[in-house]
């Protein structure tokens, strides 16, 4: 819990900044490096320090230790940013490409959720739209439930009632009628889809360059499942099933811990917690080396001749 003395609230954030280690991108270490493998590892390690900033930040709580439900949707996506940052470090070290694309996926999205609200933080309605809209489900469920009440003249099965209850507890902690939830389809909340929220934070060129692909392997279109679950002959047009798991590459973890530092910058900066000058020159330092990942990558791949 933040400190009332601001003097200690600075040298806790250097503190907590400077007990996370720092990786070495060298290029004396990564003139070394004799295959992509190399650098999967060079992308762990910078994707684990990426998480421990996102930790700090995720801990940062009100004097009253606890979030109101706008502040909680704030920190809900950094809770979850680290959660999926986790998952895909796990993902890479198992050595599935195909589960590294859904979770990337998930994670670019979540980051384009957090920069949005973040950039709308002063418009409760950006906020109410978000809740309202994820709770659409819960009011299709509550609508077929009293039909089938209706149909029975008013007669409440038990585990009816228990699920009633439950959405109406979820309602009240959210904050919300059931009844601004739309049981049809809009748009999307805020009015606007992924792309759309890309492109509102800067990010539509790396959704459509980097994100729209991995879409296909979290849906399970064809295209996911002939990159990766058929053993394809293109000539013949046939197909075999395919159980070997794809080694990952670099691109999406070092892309993933550029994007998610920018995001966590802005949430520090929302939070106007901490030495923000210090800050700011740690997230510098640190997407400079990110960079530096990938330039590095990119050299051995000439240098390989695996483009």
């Amino acid at each position: 819990m933040p400190s009332d003395d601001p003097n200690d609230n600075a040298g806790a954030f250097i503190a907590a900044f400077d007990s996370i280690r720092t990786t070495d991108v060298s290029a004396s270490r990564t003139n070394t490096f004799t295959s992509e493998d190399d650098f999967n590892g060079l992308s762990v390690e910078l994707l684990i320090e990426v998480g421990s900033f996102i930790c700090v930040a995720a801990n940062l709580l009100p004097h009253g230790g606890r979030w109101s439900r706008n502040e909680a949707v704030l920190g809900g996506h950094v809770v979850r940013l680290y959660k999926l940052i986790s998952a895909l470090l796990d993902q890479i070290c198992q050595r599935r490409r195909e589960i590294t694309f859904i979770i990337g996926r998930l994670t670019f999205e979540c980051i384009v959720n957090l920069r949005f609200l973040l950039k709308h933080a002063d418009d409760p309605t950006v906020f109410h739209s978000y809740v309202a809209y994820s709770m659409r489900n819960e009011r299709r469920l509550q609508d077929k439930i009293e039909e089938r009440i209706a149909a029975r003249e008013g007669k409440i099965l038990p585990v009816e009632t228990r699920m009633l209850n439950s959405i109406a507890k979820v309602a009240n902690a959210s904050g919300v009628c059931i009844e601004d939830a739309s049981a049809s389809r809009p748009k999307e909340w805020a009015d606007k889809n992924i792309f759309e929220r890309a492109e509102a934070v800067g990010l539509g060129e790396s959704y459509l360059g980097a994100f729209r692909g991995p879409s296909a392997s979290v849906h399970g279109n064809w295209m996911d499942l002939l990159e990766f679950q058929l053993d394809t002959h293109h000539d013949e047009g046939t197909f075999a099933p395919s159980f070997e798991w794809r080694n990952p590459r670099p691109q999406i973890a070092q892309t993933i811990a550029h994007l998610a530092t920018e995001a966590v910058r802005d949430y520090f900066r929302h939070l106007g917690e901490g030495p923000l000058e210090f800050i700011d020159e740690r997230f510098d330092e640190l997407s400079s080396r990110i960079l530096e990942a990938m330039k590095a990558h990119e050299a051995y791949l000439v240098r390989s001749g695996a483009l």
